[in-house]
């Protein structure tokens, strides 16, 4: 193998122009002072005692105790034996760590599991930066002062029900806020798109893997199923600390038709104006249609919602929200007219 050759390996293993030439050079000549390492390295006399400090450190070197000091070149094995071993054993870290943080990029997949907190973290937190009208939240508190800045900017815009697990001393970052001291899993529901289910402890562990694993959800049958589980199982058994109160601000959208049937309750709203786009319960053509309140129903524990709405032409139509079976329009988007 040529020098040169030799030379690309050795940068190759962290080491840089300076410490090469100077390594090479006392290879060759044996051990030798400062001032001579740098007049036959070529190394500039301003840069040889960093440069030989630097070697020390990579272990690739060592001083004499004599006087003058002379830099001693470490048997070139023994060097690069060791540097071998750390490589290997940083490697197979590498591998564990990244390994347990992988979430395989696959677009079109509906749920995918992630195991690394940094990527559960990065996924809450982009979710409620993309929510568009309805955030659905149960955190733990101690995660809760990660997003709180996020959650009190996007609250301006959306709706928010935020579940906190831990004590009532909780900001006002939500539309409602319920607490419990003991934990459930983890939930997120971002509009209609995309769902996330991790377990309590998942991040309670002190490296970067979670206990279990979380789900990533975009499936609409589970995540109309985690919706029901978030306000039918979870919700009710909190206690609520925070109501935002005060003159309803129109217009407003809805995804929920919970939602909407809460407000015409509490503000009167039969007889307002909205817009409806959905889809027919029977056939699943598209529908876009304006029309009156005229009426609603909720069931006992809100596990059915619906609103009758009037056209100009005189035409009544319930309307149902996700996954409505009974009525006559399934309802994506309601818009409350001011």
């Amino acid at each position: 193998m040529e020098e040169s050759e030799l030379k690309a390996l050795l940068k190759e293993l962290g080491l840089n122009k300076y410490e090469v030439n100077a390594y090479f050079t006392l290879i060759k000549q044996g051990p030798l002072t400062a001032g001579e390492l740098a007049s036959l390295s070529k190394v500039p006399q301003p840069r040889i005692y960093d440069v030989v400090r630097s070697l020390m450190s990579k272990g690739f070197v060592a001083v004499t105790s004599e006087r003058p000091k002379k830099i001693v070149p470490l048997d070139p094995k023994e060097v690069l034996e060791a540097i071998e071993k750390n490589y290997i054993k940083k490697m197979e870290l590498a591998k564990r760590e990244l390994k347990a943080m992988y979430t395989p990029h696959e677009s079109n997949r509906e749920v995918i599991v992630v195991k690394s907190k940094t990527t559960l973290e990065n996924y809450i937190k982009e979710a409620i930066k993309n929510v568009k009208y309805h955030l659905s939240l149960a955190i733990p508190s101690n995660f809760l002062e990660k997003v709180v800045s996020l959650l009190k900017e996007k609250n301006k815009e959306i709706t928010v029900d935020l579940f906190v697990y831990g004590n009532e001393d909780v900001p006002k970052v939500a539309d409602k806020i319920r607490v419990r001291e003991v934990e459930d899993p983890i939930i997120l529901i971002q509009d209609k798109a995309l769902g996330i289910y991790a377990p309590p402890e998942a991040f309670k562990t002190r490296g970067q893997t979670i206990r279990g694993y979380a789900l990533i959800i975009r499936d609409k049958n589970l995540l109309f199923m985690l919706d029901r589980y978030f306000y039918h199982a979870l919700w009710p058994t909190g206690k609520l600390i925070y109501e935002k109160k005060g003159k309803l601000k129109l217009p407003k959208s809805y995804i929920h038709i919970r939602s909407l049937v809460e407000d015409i309750r509490n503000y009167n709203l039969i007889g307002n104006e909205i817009e409806v786009y959905g889809k027919f319960v029977k056939t699943g053509g598209p529908v876009h249609l304006t029309g009156k309140i005229v009426a609603f129903f909720e069931s006992e524990g809100k596990v059915v919602s619906n609103i009758t709405v009037e056209t100009e032409k005189g035409e009544k139509y319930v309307i149902g929200g996700w996954n409505a079976s009974l009525e006559d329009i399934e309802a994506e988007l309601i818009i409350l007219e001011g």
